[in-house]
């Protein structure tokens, strides 16, 4: 199977399991757990969300977040360009208060001192009962109608709760020069016929990047869309340090 199908098809099991995975996700129960001192799931996802995006960026979101599959089935009905640029510091008005909140809340409860991964998750399935499948179905009507009415994977940008710790890793590692995930691109091999950006499920102008040789954005979620897209194979994956004023090639 190609890349790409084999993508798709993880994140479309991936949506299948939304249902039972829904809650290990859930940026409320964090708030729940911190208010009993209870380090959850959530809490734990988010946390090894920070560490791998050091190393690998944001791949989760490329290739295993259940509501970045039900995006892409939205590329049927609408596949128009998400708008960027200051627009995606949205999230980050969403995040640092909840963050903020989340410290608060731990504090009250005199610190965090247990952990329990199923916290509030009934047998560890999320749909457990009736009531649940009101938050279910609340928050695919969210994941589509936002990408319908803004854009390609337009939560990705602007409302994801998860992809701010992944983009604070992305920093941290630029920061301190760790060998990571990252795509690479050679001009002289470029042709300048645009597919790389207008398969690009993040909207993101990976043409212009190329020209810039600056293949590099927080919004990027490596999914590998450009990379098979692009036939004079200009554009590939590398794992290692990023080179200081190098070219890419």
């Amino acid at each position: 199977m190609k890349r790409q199908s084999v993508r798709k098809l993880i994140i479309f099991i991936s949506l299948l399991l939304f249902p039972i995975i829904q809650y290990y996700f859930s940026p409320v129960l964090i708030l729940a757990g911190a208010s009993e001192g209870i380090i959850n799931a959530s809490f734990i996802i988010f946390s090894l969300l920070f560490v791998i995006s050091i190393f690998f960026g944001r791949i989760f979101c490329g290739w295993l977040a259940p509501c970045g599959g039900l995006q892409e089935a939205c590329f049927n009905i609408s596949d128009k360009p998400a708008k960027g640029g200051r627009l995606n510091m949205i999230k980050f008005f969403i995040w640092i208060p909840w963050l903020v909140f989340i410290a608060m809340l731990a504090f009250s409860a005199d610190g965090y001192r247990k952990i329990d991964f199923f916290y509030s998750i009934d047998n560890g399935i999320s749909i457990s009962s009736s009531p649940h499948y009101i938050i279910y179905y609340s928050v695919l009507f969210l994941f589509v109608l936002i990408p319908l009415l803004f854009g390609k994977r337009s939560m990705c940008h602007y409302g994801c709760w998860m992809s701010p710790f992944m983009i604070t890793g992305i920093n941290l590692r630029k920061f301190l020069n760790l060998p990571s995930l990252r795509l690479k691109s050679n001009l002289t091999k470029c042709i300048k016929c645009g597919v790389c950006t207008k398969v690009c499920p993040m909207s993101l102008d990976v043409a212009l990047m190329v020209e810039q040789n600056r293949i590099d954005d927080h919004e990027c979620i490596l999914c590998g869309e450009c990379v098979d897209g692009c036939k004079s194979k200009a554009i590939g994956f590398t794992f290692g340090r990023e080179q200081k004023n190098a070219k890419q090639g």
